[in-house]
């Protein structure tokens, strides 16, 4: 189970991959107030009929939750408030791309998955192969999801390594050796 904020669900609405967090999470968890921002206030845009679909098919559960007073405080107010308290509440890591939303969720322990980490979760759980989780980032970039360049070279970098490490394996199952370049010195 996993509480999402409202960015990541329009985000991977716009590309057709919401039902990606299902598979990774079980469980999609949204406080009424995200609800409202995604399938109320944007009725027909991005989000809006897929979190609604994900509400039929069982996978993303609505929440009441209050905001308490001291997270009003610190600025996270409405649906950024409320999925902050519902993931304390629930004990449950918080999907973000909101910088603010994720600082002060981790202040009270919030544990906060980016969307980016979802990917390679995806890909630790073999729900998309590398190229796949590559190509999905690839697609949220073109469709607006800002990724600072050095996370964006350090995500790619990861799912390279693990293309790698799951070539090697297949590799040694289909009985064959990995080649490994050796360095040759030569005495003079």
């Amino acid at each position: 189970m996993i509480v999402a904020d409202a960015s990541p669900l329009i985000h991977l609405s716009r590309i057709g991959r919401l039902e990606l967090l299902g598979k990774i999470y079980g469980t999609i968890l949204i406080p009424n107030g995200v609800y409202d921002e995604v399938v109320v206030e944007a009725e027909g845009r991005p989000g809006a009929s897929e979190v609604e679909t994900g509400i039929d098919k069982g996978w993303v559960k609505t929440a009441r939750v209050s905001v308490p007073k001291v997270f009003r405080s610190e600025g996270a107010s409405g649906a950024d408030g409320e999925v902050i308290a519902l993931a304390e509440k629930r004990h449950a890591p918080l999907l973000t791309n909101d910088r603010a939303v994720a600082a002060i969720a981790k202040t009270h322990g919030v544990r906060v998955i980016w969307l980016t980490r979802a990917l390679i979760d995806a890909d630790e759980k073999e729900i998309v192969m590398p190229d796949e989780a590559k190509e999905i980032l690839r697609e949220l970039v073109r469709a607006g999801l800002r990724v600072r360049s050095e996370v964006l070279a350090e995500v790619f970098h990861l799912l390279e390594q693990r293309a790698r490490k799951s070539t090697e394996a297949m590799s040694v199952l289909a009985g064959k050796r990995p080649r490994f370049k050796r360095a040759i010195s030569r005495e003079t």
